[in-house]
């Protein structure tokens, strides 16, 4: 999902991705420097990776009536986002800003709005120290906490998170590139027959290990087209998400 926002104060708008599983936002490196603003260096941990990235502080980004002032981002180089989405793209805004008002994402629509929204759906709720909404799923007989992530259309498992992972029946690997983490890495798939979110019961026939990868937080990912959810509600009162068939 992409939608215009504005950023620094310039009159233009500019394209941002918007992604619930990303905390703290990113912002294109190249926008960085046209700004004017200091990067320094700094660290991200991401899928058991510890890597160079560098941050800055954005004096205001604005998404509709949301307003962020002086804002911690990282600075990332997103120009392979912008060749896989054939448009340019200011950054990933994250629920960091997103929180700050009650929104809801129609995916048959391609639209963000803001202001009341409906609590139907499969509720989750929003980690608000970490800035991401965790949810827990059943996989058989396993339950497995999924980063819910509109950034993604993949339903990814971690496995340095699992003592072992035999019962997951994996097949082929392959190489794969991934919204966390901007390189490509290698997956293995599997079948998740069932997956069972809020009492309702879901299939995916293609899904995705990361051997070796692991997070403290999550077992994996949940992209929310994954398993056909046509919106996504947040209701800030409640600090809650609510996924919509």
């Amino acid at each position: 999902m992409v939608a215009e926002g504005h950023i620094g104060g310039a009159p233009e708008p500019q394209n941002f991705v918007l992604d619930t599983g990303t905390a703290p936002s990113i912002i294109n490196e190249r926008l960085v420097r046209h700004l004017g603003l200091a990067a320094i260096p700094s660290t991200i941990t991401a899928l058991g990776k510890t890597r160079p990235t560098q941050a800055a502080v954005i004096p205001e980004i604005r998404l509709g009536p949301v307003l962020a002032l002086s804002l911690p981002v990282r600075v990332q180089n997103l120009s392979q986002l912008e060749r896989d989405l054939g448009i340019p793209v200011a950054g990933i805004i994250g629920m960091d800003v997103l929180s700050k008002c009650s929104f809801h994402l129609d995916y048959d629509k391609r639209q963000i709005e803001f202001g009341d929204i409906s609590d139907e759906g499969i509720p989750v709720r929003l980690d608000a120290s970490a800035g991401i909404a965790v949810a827990v799923v059943r996989l058989g007989d396993r339950a497995v906490r999924m980063l819910v992530d509109t950034g993604s259309d993949r339903m990814v498992l971690l496995g340095g998170n699992f003592a072992e992972v035999g019962w997951l029946a994996l097949r082929n690997t392959s190489l794969s590139g991934t919204s966390v983490v901007d390189q490509e890495m290698r997956v293995q798939e599997f079948s998740a027959s069932d997956i069972i979110l809020g009492g309702q019961h879901f299939s995916k026939d293609k899904a995705f290990l990361v051997p070796g990868s692991a997070d403290p937080v999550f077992d994996g990912l949940l992209g929310v087209r994954a398993l056909g959810f046509r919106g996504l509600s947040y209701d800030q009162v409640r600090g809650t998400i609510y996924l919509q068939k």
